[in-house]
């Protein structure tokens, strides 16, 4: 995803911008998007509001930054467990306890960081989207390698079993249902979900 597809200006790898991200990012969690200006943001850093203008064209713009910045090191964690040395099986079980946890700890625990992540869904930004994409390419990976080894079924097509797995997977990864049911609820549909899914990925 470009600089330019999030609202940013100037060149792409700027330690400015980082920084702003970063100190955006607290202000975020600790204050909430919605009530926050560019200008009571620029304040709170210590910049003017041309300033920030000089590195992002919006709010949402920096809103985007911080929502790819957060959601790009949650894939991180995952490409581990698909690069491990797991069998398929525990490889597949891991990334979903994993992705859930990564969701719970993010939406629940870390301020308003849920607040960004939910104006993200209702106003369709392209990190969304990204973090969608990148969770279909991760899970194809992981169906993919099941199947070569013979430990999961090849019959059904594999986009459809990706996209059924995603979408068993919703009520972990979207902060508005995470929010609906305690955490400990969630984990212990999970582990249904997650046992209901890998039964129907055997031979």
């Amino acid at each position: 995803m470009s600089a330019s597809t999030l609202g940013q200006r100037g060149p792409t790898e700027h330690h400015r911008r980082e920084q702003i991200i970063e100190q955006a990012n607290a202000h975020f969690r600790l204050y909430g998007y919605r009530k926050t200006s560019v200008a009571s943001l620029a304040k709170s850093i210590g910049v003017s509001s041309a300033y920030l203008y000089r590195f992002f064209d919006s709010k949402q713009a920096i809103g985007q930054a911080i929502c790819h910045s957060v959601l790009n090191g949650m894939h991180v964690q995952l490409q581990q467990i698909i690069e491990g040395d797991l069998p398929p099986i525990e490889r597949l079980r891991h990334f979903i306890e994993t992705a859930c946890n990564l969701s719970l700890e993010l939406f629940l625990r870390e301020g308003r960081m849920q607040e960004v992540v939910i104006e993200a869904l209702q106003n369709n930004w392209a990190t969304v989207d990204q973090h969608r994409e990148d969770l279909l390419t991760q899970i194809t990976a992981l169906v993919r390698a099941g199947r070569e080894s013979g430990d999961f079924e090849r019959r059904t097509p594999l986009d459809e079993v990706v996209q059924g797995i995603l979408f068993a997977l919703t009520a972990c990864l979207h902060p508005v249902l995470l929010e609906i049911h305690p955490p400990e609820k969630t984990r212990q549909g999970l582990l249904v979900v997650t046992q209901l899914i890998l039964r129907s990925l055997m031979p």
